[in-house]
């Protein structure tokens, strides 16, 4: 028995020092098993303020990522640590105007998504591309803060 009981505690330690890893990891490579494994990091586009007075600046990224396996770009939208469960409404959006493909998630009725909105996927080998991304912070009832990025003729590779 006393075998067994160094064997689960020794496994214990090993999960919650793996767990304290991946708590503090990156949130972009957090973000990567998201979008799948043959995606790479391209940037971030900051979601600022555009109303309400409390808050901070930025209240999120949008998570760019590509793949030249499957010749898509894939985006999320996550909330800034700070904001982490006081954000709802996330919702981001990718476009490729020269191949005519966008995909958008977190705009439909029933999407209120609090914790990352995505992933979204476009074609897009060798073509600009438009991301769009925004959240709410506070409450559906009592909106504190409005956060937004648009961004066109981006990560063109």
């Amino acid at each position: 028995m006393r075998k067994y009981r160094t064997v689960l505690a020794a496994g214990a330690v090993t999960v919650a020092a793996l767990a304290g890893t991946l708590a503090s990891a990156p949130t972009a490579a957090a973000a990567t098993s998201l979008c799948g494994s043959s995606y790479d990091y391209v940037g971030k586009h900051a979601l600022t303020k555009v109303s309400g007075r409390s808050g901070p600046r930025t209240g999120g990224y949008v998570y760019v990522y590509y793949s030249t396996k499957t010749k898509k770009n894939c985006a999320i939208t996550k909330p800034v640590p700070e904001l982490r469960g006081k954000a709802w409404g996330l919702g981001v959006g990718l476009h490729s105007p020269t191949y005519r493909d966008g995909e958008s998630d977190g705009y439909a009725r029933g999407q209120v998504y609090t914790r990352w909105a995505g992933p979204v996927y476009v074609k897009s080998p060798h073509a600009c591309i438009t991301v769009t991304g925004d959240l709410n912070m506070g409450t559906p009832g009592h909106l504190r803060a409005h956060y937004e990025v648009l961004k066109q003729g981006v990560h063109c590779d």
